[in-house]
């Protein structure tokens, strides 16, 4: 008759074993369980192209067909007068005077800045938001504008007010 303590220990050197595999299976099993319920296993599937279409039906649909020219007419009495600027580092800093000829006050403009170099073809070519109020009828300078980085065979800079708001 096999003694009570030999049944004990052969009992614990099972369930020790088991246990420790129990341990570390089943929080991997609750996770992928969490991971599929929320439903975050949608990187395996294979996703549809979404397609779209737009259609405009009168020019008057358009809501921006109404906004973009009230901008590009403010816009042409917006008039760049001084425009210096250097490079530090790689990047253009420019001091510019904007003058407004319009009877209202602009609230921002979008100036596009044209980087040529020795032939004055264009290098690069940057579209800035500015937001600094300009008072109607008035020159206001703007000084520490950076607009980024331009490289080393930038010689000159052309600069156009596009949209203004």
């Amino acid at each position: 008759m096999p003694s009570k303590r030999n049944k004990k220990s052969k009992f614990k050197k099972v369930l020790i074993p088991v246990l420790k595999w129990a341990s570390a299976i089943i929080p991997v099993g609750i996770f992928i369980y969490i991971l599929y319920y929320y439903k975050q296993f949608d990187f395996l599937e294979k996703e549809n192209a979404v397609k779209s279409e737009t259609k405009v039906l009168t020019a008057g649909d358009s809501l921006n067909a109404g906004a973009g020219s009230s901008g590009e007419s403010l816009a042409a009495k917006i008039r760049v007068a001084k425009n210096e600027w250097h490079t530090v580092g790689g990047i253009a800093i420019h001091t510019m005077l904007l003058e407004n000829n319009s009877p209202v006050m602009v609230k921002s403009a979008e100036v596009e800045f044209n980087y040529l170099n020795e032939v004055q073809s264009v290098v690069v070519s940057k579209i800035i938001t500015i937001k600094t109020p300009l008072p109607a009828r008035k020159t206001t300078k703007i000084s520490g504008l950076s607009v980024g980085y331009v490289n080393n065979s930038v010689v000159g800079c052309d600069v156009k007010v596009l949209t203004a708001r």
